[in-house]
């Protein structure tokens, strides 16, 4: 069966069996099983307070931690992969690139870490985890596990207004266990297999009615499933990275060794936290928290030159403190580490970033609520490519109000001034969001956002050079004045769930961006002894739009068994890309003049062309489907994920991605009330198509382990 094939097949099952389950929801008297329970969850990210997610005024979809286990998942990119509006694409084995809704691989024709996703906010416990240095989020240094997670919440679509900057498609809330028993509590998880893959984690906590202590610690390895590498150079794969070969000399790169120590590590991660919570009374409440990761992985993140991997490094500490009191919270986060990319010049940084948010929930009456807001962000960052020690500070104020003028009808409305002193600008982002519910058994929302992602350090503050054994000299430079990117979008959706057995969601949008940033180069000629190439970071004029929609069903098959589909359709246009020179530049000309004003257009440089591109790396289509079923003391489940194929273009080598289906089945038996054995097996089927720009073929694997509550 192939991709194409199995999404008419669920575009039909979409097509025909909400209305068989409509109709079987409404006339048949189901047993009460889990699935009720799932359906009646509630969420907090998408308004800041807990509500059930039928009643949710954004489009948000929620995964709990049970049924992240039930699944097999055993990376945060399997995990996510079970929910409804992302594109999931593994590099190496447990390394992700996760998207929200699309923007893939946009702009095109770009060095390696504008592939990956810089538009989504990633949160643990409403702690951002987000990279300031080049953006995006190292999903490998994250301190918690999936043993940790009571719940993932996704808010697709422009949330900056509520979480700040840089959630201009989206946000992911990683949302950990607390302890909900007074007394001691532990759990074990052990699972291995395969490629050497070892996953263990403990989670321990003890509770009073005051107090509550939890300790958290895991450590994953992994080894590559594939051995090859692609020479970026020579455009073929090679039995090993010492076989890389340098652009200019064509003889194997002296920095391999360097770059690649453990040729077949796909990661190696440690991490522990610990947390502390104290109610001295019945209003306020103090949490304090902090943990430690360490990690070594192989990715696709940091242009080498040689190919599209590299090995990484990590080592963060963080600590949280939040403190709140009815409608008011206090919350200061502070995170600090050493990262670097093994090899790659100026890839090494340490860095160090505060966070410190005051908010405060007053309700006017009983149809209208304020939210004012005002917080705090320092990022500095210290590494030889931005000459030195460089920081960016952010001060904002945001104002959330709603108004309920009546029981069916929701008005929301939020905007956020960001005031960003480098570059020297305020942007400010606004959402507006009218819910309406008829009945209890649907909603109805209209949703209109406008979003900004924060300027990056490298983008503002590079200031590097080098040169080669033949006479190439690079400059790179940074730009103070960028304009921050901001994303905007529209959105309409429905919800309806006719019984505690059935749920369908359909929700279309649109969403344009603009003000992405990238490399211009500015001259490339012979200056002196050397053959000079001078780029400045610049906005681009590409503007992208996305247009698409989101369907997701979940339903009760018989008392102890449920399925959840979902797919989302898209179209995406890529207005006024630069198109790439079909020829190197070069030229006899001086370097352009220093006045500080525009440079002129350099000798050798080709004039700018843009075009209108109609595809890219965005699948057109991407879905799942989950079948849950229990049977006495066994479990079974199998859950599958598929896109479409497309291509991925980076400023060296482009690649057309097959469309791809994984399969993935997990066997669960449970002995006692405290233990589990179970049998996981990742990609069933076997396909082992690339899913990213020349990463690991990734096929089958067969694991299996144990759980243990005391």
């Amino acid at each position: 069966m192939t991709a194409r094939s199995f999404v008419f097949s669920l575009t039909a099952f979409f097509v025909f069996l909400p209305v068989a389950a409509i109709d079987a929801a409404l006339d048949q008297d189901f047993l009460d099983m889990s699935l009720e329970d799932l359906l009646q969850v509630t969420v907090v990210s998408a308004s800041k307070k807990e509500e059930r997610l039928l009643q949710a005024p954004l489009a948000i979809s929620t995964l709990t931690g049970d049924e992240i286990q039930r699944a097999g998942a055993t990376s945060w990119g399997e995990a996510l992969r079970l929910l409804p509006g992302l594109i999931v694409r593994e590099q190496a084995s447990g390394n992700f690139d996760v998207h929200v809704r699309g923007f893939d691989n946009v702009p095109p024709d770009s060095q390696l870490p504008f592939l990956a996703n810089t538009l989504t906010l990633v949160m643990i416990d409403n702690r951002i985890v987000y990279n300031y240095f080049a953006g995006g989020t190292f999903w490998e240094t994250l301190p918690v596990g999936l043993q940790d997670v009571k719940a993932i919440e996704v808010v697709r679509g422009p949330a900056s207004p509520l979480y700040g900057p840089n959630a201009a498609a989206g946000v992911i809330h990683i949302i950990t266990k607390k302890s909900e028993a007074d007394g001691w509590h532990s759990s074990i998880h052990v699972e291995g297999g395969q490629d050497q893959t070892q996953l263990a984690s403990l989670r321990s906590s003890y509770r009073t009615e005051r107090f509550q202590w939890q300790l958290t610690a895991r450590h994953e390895g992994r080894e590559r499933t594939d051995s090859t590498y692609y020479s970026l150079v020579e455009g073929r794969d090679v039995a090993s990275a010492l076989d890389l070969v340098e652009f200019d000399t064509r003889q194997p790169s002296p920095l391999a060794p360097i770059r690649f120590p453990d040729q077949a590590l796909a990661q190696d991660n440690q991490a522990a936290t610990m947390l502390f919570q104290f109610t001295p009374n019945n209003e306020w409440r103090y949490d304090l928290g902090f943990g430690f990761e360490e990690s070594e992985v192989q990715k696709a993140y940091f242009e080498n030159g040689l190919t599209p991997l590299n090995t990484a490094t990590s080592e963060t500490r963080f600590v949280d403190f939040r403190a709140e009191k009815g409608g008011f919270r206090a919350h200061v986060a502070w995170l600090q580490g050493d990262q670097e990319a093994l090899g790659v010049a100026g890839w090494a940084w340490e860095f160090d970033t505060l966070d410190a948010v005051l908010e405060y929930d007053h309700s006017v009456n009983d149809q209208f609520s304020i939210r004012p807001g005002l917080s705090y962000r320092k990022a500095t960052y210290d590494g030889v490519f931005i000459a030195g020690e460089q920081d960016m500070t952010t001060v904002a104020a945001s104002l959330r109000a709603e108004w309920n003028p009546s029981e069916t009808m929701r008005v929301i409305a939020a905007v956020r001034a960001d005031q960003y002193d480098t570059p020297d600008t305020t942007e400010v982002s606004t959402q507006l969001a009218v819910s309406y519910s008829p009945d209890e058994k649907q909603n109805l929302r209209f949703t209109y956002g406008k979003s900004n992602r924060a300027p990056f350090i490298i983008d503002t503050f590079q200031d590097t050079a080098f040169t080669t054994p033949t006479g190439l000299l690079f400059e790179l430079r940074g730009n103070r004045d960028l304009d921050p990117l901001t994303s905007e979008s529209l959105e309409i959706g429905w919800r309806y769930q006719p019984s505690a057995k059935a749920q369908f969601e359909v929700e279309a949008f649109y969403a344009r961006n603009e003000n992405y940033s990238d490399v211009n180069l500015i001259f490339a000629g012979p200056d002196g002894e050397f053959f000079r190439t001078t780029g400045v970071f610049d906005n681009l004029p590409v503007e992208p739009e996305l247009t698409g929609a989101t369907l997701s069903l979940t339903r009760s098959i018989t008392e102890t068994s449920y399925v959840r589909a979902f797919v989302t359709l898209t179209d995406t246009r890529i207005n006024d890309h630069i198109k790439p020179p079909d020829t190197p530049p070069g030229g006899d000309g001086p370097p352009p003049d220093g006045d500080g004003g525009p440079p002129p257009p350099p000798p050798g440089l080709p004039p700018r062309e843009l075009i209108d591109l109609n595809e890219g790396a965005t699948p057109e289509f991407y879905g799942g489907i989950i079948f849950d079923q229990r049977f006495n003391k066994w479990h079974f489940n199998l859950n599958l994920y598929t896109y479409d194929g497309g291509v991925m273009k980076q400023v060296i080598e482009q690649i057309d991605l097959e469309s791809k289906i994984i399969a993935n089945t997990k066997l669960t038996y449970t002995f006692g009330k405290r233990g589990e054995v179970f049998l996981n097996i990742r990609n069933l089927n076997d396909d082992d198509a690339r899913e990213f720009l020349y990463t690991d073929r990734i096929g089958r694997q067969v694991l299996g382990g144990f759980n243990l509550r005391f």
